[in-house]
C-alpha cells in the first residue's frame, strides 16, 4: 500500500529537458549558474516550489509543486517555458560574447557555486563559423518530458535518482559535491544555494 502525499493534490511534477541535440551547453559554470538564476527567477514569480533539481551537461531534472488553489492558472508548460525561454536567451547572449572575444567555454573543472564564475583563457580565439553552425538553439523541442508523481516512495525515488545523477555520469563521486544540484541542501552542506529549495521531508 503506497501512501498517497494530502498536500499534492495535483501531484508532484517531474520534468526533464534535454538540450537542443544533446550538447553539453551546462557543462560551461556560467551556463549553469543561468539556467538555477532563470529557476529561482521564475519560482520567485509565479510561486511554485522546487523541490529537487540537477543541472547535468545536457539536461536538467526537476521536482517542482504548486497549491493548486493558490495558483488555478499555473501549468508545468507555462513553467518550463518560462524557464528554457529566459535562461536560452542569456546562454545565447554569452555564447554570442565568447564568439567575437577572445575566450573560450570553461571545462567546468575550475568553478564550483558559490564564488564568481571564471571563464578561461582561449589558447585561439574562438571559431565564429563552428559558433553560427550551432544556429543558437539551446534546448530540444517542446516543454521537456513531464509526468506527476503522488506518492511518497516515488518522490523519495525520482530525488534519490536526480541526486544521484552526476555520481552515475563520472562527474563527481558524492551528489552533495555537485554545485549545480540540491543535493547540498539535503546533505546539510553549508553552501549558498543558486535555487531556493523546499524541503521534501516538509510535506511526507
Amino acid at each position: 500500500m503506497h501512501a498517497y502525499l494530502p498536500k499534492y493534490n495535483l501531484g508532484v511534477h517531474f520534468l526533464t529537458a534535454n538540450t537542443f541535440g544533446r550538447k553539453p551547453y551546462f557543462h560551461d559554470p556560467a551556463s549553469a549558474l543561468i539556467f538555477c538564476e532563470e529557476l529561482e527567477a521564475a519560482r520567485q514569480k509565479y510561486g511554485f516550489h522546487v523541490l529537487a533539481f540537477v543541472v547535468m551537461p545536457d539536461h536538467v531534472h526537476l521536482l517542482l509543486w504548486w497549491d493548486l488553489d493558490t495558483h488555478p492558472s499555473l501549468t508545468i508548460s507555462k513553467i518550463a517555458w518560462a524557464v528554457k525561454g529566459k535562461s536560452a536567451r542569456r546562454i545565447v547572449g554569452y555564447l554570442k560574447m565568447l564568439e567575437v572575444s577572445d575566450w573560450r567555454v570553461g571545462d567546468g573543472t575550475a568553478v564550483a557555486y558559490p564564488g564568481a564564475v571564471h571563464l578561461q583563457p582561449a589558447r585561439q580565439p574562438v571559431s565564429k563559423p563552428h559558433y553560427r553552425n550551432w544556429r543558437y538553439k539551446i534546448w530540444q523541442k517542446g516543454a521537456g518530458y513531464d509526468f506527476n508523481i503522488y506518492t511518497k516512495d516515488k518522490l523519495l525515488e525520482k530525488a534519490t535518482y536526480i541526486h544521484a545523477n552526476p555520481v552515475r555520469a563520472g562527474l563527481v563521486t558524492a551528489p552533495e559535491t555537485y554545485p549545480w544540484s540540491s543535493a547540498s541542501y539535503y546533505a546539510g552542506v553549508n553552501v549558498r544555494h543558486p535555487v531556493a529549495i523546499t524541503n521534501i521531508a516538509e510535506v511526507l
